[in-house]
């Protein structure tokens, strides 16, 4: 039996794979953490910590990276729907905090390294699991040994196909264009992440450093594959189609190249398999338009340490991988029922500007709301009576011209 080379080996280095292999490192496990990307990169993402990500980062121990990173505060969200506007805030005078992935998933990486943690810049092309243990087949045909495997390479994920868990394609994918802009001097970063919803996608503006904002489109298939042009020209497009936006960033420059990704969903049909386990999107994403798929990737990485360090000291992969299963589908279920109902609303503007308009009348309503996103109250706490004000929303009122 060939000897192994680490405990764990993580394929994919970014966030969630950077956040468990610290966590892993500084439990004393031997990890491997395999990635072919050269970081500092960009990665197409919202970029916005809602209060709870926030929190996984401060049990992390890196509670001082987001500030590091330049990362900007936001107290709640913002809704602009077809002439209605609605400001939401978040409980108990929490805040969120935009930050750019680049600086992001490089601090926590080297906070890794700095763990023990090692890193193998190479392209992982197999994978395999067996009753003693994994192996990782890299691009220059060397093979890497361990005890547990873990699958935090992204909603395209080569584990989970070579695994057999593709849960197949979406019936309705929807895609994402993103782009970074330096505001004039002296203009103010947005108070809240804004959210523009018009036909068929949403616009999202978030402060990510100091007199920077990202703007991202989430956008219907039909918008993505029939337009033509560049990223950045797509981008531009739907910015000049959308008022608001459009003034919020006049005299804004560009400080780099659009990038697309997509199809956003993906499914999965395990999490787990014999010595391997995914994590963050290669688990199962659902659409990014209630921005916490860094939170999620954040959740996700500790609940695996906890699995893994349960199996590395004796624990069956049934009853230590089956209890992350369970917890990340706790944590899982309430985000997605939310989510296939944001994404329902904006695609029927009508009663998009109805729940929108009954979310400005009551602005508590709306915290609450905010809170199930955040991952701290629970959709059931949300209330059937909630759910119908929601669901037969308000008459909008005259459309007005707000002020973040």
């Amino acid at each position: 039996m060939a000897a192994h080379d680490a405990d764990v080996i993580v394929v994919g280095g970014g966030l969630g794979g950077a956040a468990l292999a610290l966590g892993l490192a500084r439990r004393g496990i031997a990890v491997i953490v395999v990635d072919k990307a050269d970081f500092p990169r960009d990665k197409p993402c919202g970029e916005g910590l809602l209060p709870h990500g926030l929190e996984l980062l401060e049990r992390l121990g890196c509670g001082d990276v987001v500030e590091a990173c330049g990362g900007q505060p936001f107290v709640g969200i913002l809704y602009h729907c077809h002439g209605v506007v609605a400001r939401g805030d978040f409980e108990g005078g929490a805040r969120g905090r935009g930050v750019r992935r680049r600086h992001l998933d490089l601090a926590i990486r080297q906070r890794a390294t700095a763990a023990g943690a090692t890193l193998v810049h190479a392209s992982a092309t197999d994978v395999a699991t067996d009753v003693d243990g994994v192996s990782v087949t890299l691009d220059d045909e060397r093979v890497l040994r361990g005890r547990v495997l873990v699958g935090a390479d992204g909603p395209r994920s080569m584990v989970r196909h070579r695994l057999g868990l593709d849960g197949g394609s979406p019936g309705a994918p929807r895609y994402a264009i993103r782009q970074h802009f330096r505001l004039p001097p002296g203009t103010p970063l947005p108070e809240r992440v804004e959210v523009h919803v018009a036909g068929g996608h949403e616009l999202y503006l978030t402060p990510v450093e100091a007199g920077v904002v990202g703007v991202a489109a989430l956008i219907e298939k039909p918008l993505m594959t029939g337009a033509k042009g560049t990223p950045d020209q797509r981008l531009l497009a739907f910015i000049e189609g959308c008022a608001p936006l459009r003034d919020r960033l006049r005299g804004a420059e560009p400080i780099d190249k659009a990038l697309a990704c997509g199809p956003l969903r993906v499914k999965s049909t395990a999490v787990w398999q014999g010595r391997a386990v995914l994590v963050g999107d290669a688990a199962g994403y659902i659409d990014a338009i209630t921005g916490e798929g860094m939170s999620l990737a954040l959740k996700t990485a500790a609940l695996a340490e906890d699995a893994i360090a349960r199996i590395l000291d004796g624990a069956t992969l049934d009853s230590a991988f089956g209890a992350y299963a369970r917890d990340r589908g706790a944590a899982f279920r309430d985000h997605a029922i939310l989510t296939h109902g944001l994404v329902t609303l904006a695609r029927h503007p009508y009663f998009a500007r109805r729940a929108i308009a009954r979310l400005a009348r009551e602005p508590a309503l709306f915290t609450r709301l905010l809170a199930v996103n955040n991952g701290t109250r629970t959709l059931a706490s949300f209330g059937l009576v909630n759910a119908l004000k929601l669901g037969l929303g308000s008459t909008p009122v005259v459309p007005s011209s707000p002020q973040a």
